[in-house]
């Protein structure tokens, strides 16, 4: 264990959610306090680090470094689904209000760029654009500046803009030092203004965001990954109780049976274009039976 910075002793560090579920569930079992200590280190630094989109919401695949500063910007379907139900769990367990927020800007990400109109859950995002990894995602200076206006000191600070942020040619990967709380008493305004303020810095930084060339989509839809997706909403559904979720979750299960069932009760391992192919795999029942109880148990 990583006691600075949470995770592995070592880089690069993946998120590995199914890890870090088993490990929050034996802590409160064996009431190892170092362990949730642990858990919750790590779960802290995801949400804080550059390994999380500050701006859009959703994880990045890995960190390269032992920070969670610098990531590897690909975004993988499998990874924010089971992120997701991590979080939540985490919420409901330690109620910390970073993993909620890591849940709600998780999921705003998955519906608005990983869902099809049909309600099918798409499976990646490249890490390049312009043939470039994180151009997507990283600012220069000046950019924040022309974007931000008079919200540029706040952004700057709350974001570590030129600081721990700092990256390559200049360029920054927006990240955090500490909770919104903590932030808010250091930079001497209240928590109702610095939540106001810091949503409004996201939504311009977003709409600037949308003029860049965005990464590579992988459009395919695959039945394990979104039985993993729809497993995710049916967690933050229990904890967090947003109908929204619920509703998209069962919509979501609903095109999966219809189309990615076959008329002999097997499952088939993808769908895209209106078209199933490929024999399902094991993964793909054993997380689809999942979801299914899941789906019930609300």
């Amino acid at each position: 264990f990583d006691k600075v910075h949470g995770g592995p002793d070592k880089a690069p560090k993946f998120p590995m959610p199914n890890n870090y579920e088993f490990l929050l569930r034996y802590a409160f079992l064996t009431h190892d306090e170092e362990l949730k200590r642990h858990v919750a280190l790590t779960l802290d630094k995801m949400a804080l680090g550059g390994i999380f989109d500050q701006v859009g919401g959703g994880f990045a695949r890995y960190s390269t470094d032992v920070l969670w500063k610098a990531p590897h910007f690909e975004k993988m379907l499998y990874d924010n689904a089971q992120l997701v139900s991590l979080y939540s769990q985490a919420y409901q367990a330690l109620g910390n209000p970073l993993y909620k927020a890591a849940v709600e800007r998780t999921l705003a990400f998955i519906e608005r760029e990983m869902t099809s109109p049909e309600g099918a859950f798409f499976s990646a995002l490249d890490a390049d654009s312009e043939g470039e990894e994180g151009l997507f995602y990283v600012w220069q200076k000046d950019e924040l500046e022309r974007v931000l206006g008079t919200e540029y000191d706040l952004a700057a600070a709350y974001y570590n803009v030129g600081g721990a942020g700092l990256w390559e040619h200049g360029r920054n990967i927006l990240l955090r030092r500490m909770p919104d709380k903590d932030f808010a008493a250091e930079f001497g305004i209240s928590e109702p203004e610095l939540e106001e303020r810091t949503a409004a810095i996201n939504a311009r930084l977003l709409a600037a965001r949308k003029d860049r060339t965005p990464p590579g989509l992988d459009d395919k839809s695959l039945t394990s990954w979104n039985a993993l997706m729809i497993s995710g909403y049916c967690d933050a559904y229990e904890v967090f109780g947003r109908n929204e979720w619920k509703e998209r979750a069962i919509a979501s299960m609903e095109l999966l049976l219809a189309k990615c069932k076959r008329d002999n009760g097997g499952l088939w391992h993808l769908y895209k274009g209106g078209k199933a192919s490929i024999n399902g795999y094991l993964e793909d029942y054993s997380f689809t039976t999942e979801a299914l109880l899941d789906l019930y148990g609300t």
